[in-house]
């Protein structure tokens, strides 16, 4: 797949990363990471004649926007931006089952997944038997988008805005909720593994830097593939966003922190 280039300048890249791709790899014969597409396969390390730093990370399997930058203080400034949490990220997601409220915020603290047969899965402490190790403070908000049907199995689009940023926690956090991501083979337990994909997408990044503030966006990606397209009956769509402008409308609607008019739900351990 191509490694689209939504937005570059002397400072940094930002791309449009394909579903199923590594960022990179230390092995020189693995030629799907977005580092292999753009550069070179050792980019990513100090030692390459063109090195690339890689600011944030996205999933092998999540698709989207992801900023490289292209030097040492570039990354810096653009790190500090994540850090304290001044950058705005917002992800389209699609989700087993019919999501019953508009709004919710989850905030469950994310940890190690302990249980013995785990090897790389995380965990939301749900509650306090849950096997979870060293659980940091997470929270995301979720907006209700769609719901429709997949290969006739109910199913939701959402909009997901994580606050903070721990390792899988959207997908941790849709699957406590009640509504694993489709195509997510990992937190379905391996079950869920007919979809060609796994639906989730970093649809926008704002990052606001002291000189100017980028505010990079795709177009809505699930539906102008045709492998959904095809198995996808809608029901209703509660707000619209599949254009860029009715994006930015539903953004809108997940930032604002009152929640008037909308069924909301708060899920978090009590």
């Amino acid at each position: 797949m191509a490694v689209e280039r939504l937005y570059e300048d002397d400072e940094y890249v930002i791309i449009n990363k394909p579903y199923d791709m590594y960022i990179n790899s230390d092995n020189e014969n693995e030629k799907n990471t977005v580092a292999c597409h753009i550069a070179s396969h050792d980019s990513h390390l100090s030692s390459s004649s063109d090195p690339l730093h890689f600011v944030q990370r996205l999933d092998y399997s999540t698709s989207g926007i992801l900023c490289i930058a292209k030097s040492k203080s570039s990354a810096a400034r653009a790190g500090k931006l994540f850090e304290k949490r001044l950058t705005k990220k917002y992800y389209l997601a699609i989700v087993r089952g019919h999501v019953v409220f508009d709004l919710a915020d989850i905030k469950y603290a994310v940890g190690t997944d302990l249980t013995p047969e785990n090897t790389h899965k995380m965990s939301a402490a749900v509650d306090s038997s849950t096997l979870c190790g060293e659980p940091r403070a997470a929270h995301t908000r979720l907006l209700l988008l769609e719901t429709g049907h997949y290969s006739g199995d109910a199913a939701s689009v959402v909009l997901l805005k994580p606050v903070t940023g721990r390792r899988h926690q959207l997908r941790v956090h849709c699957d406590a909720a009640g509504h694993t991501l489709l195509g997510d083979y990992t937190y379905s337990d391996r079950r869920d593994s007919a979809p060609h994909r796994m639906f989730l997408h970093a649809a926008r990044l704002v990052l606001p830097f002291q000189t100017k503030t980028l505010d990079i966006q795709t177009q809505e990606p699930f539906f102008r593939d045709p492998e959904l397209s095809s198995k996808w009956k809608s029901d209703r769509v509660h707000i619209k966003y599949r254009s860029k402008e009715d994006f930015l409308s539903a953004c809108d609607v997940i930032d604002r922190s009152y929640t008037v008019g909308l069924k909301y739900q708060e899920f978090s351990l009590k």
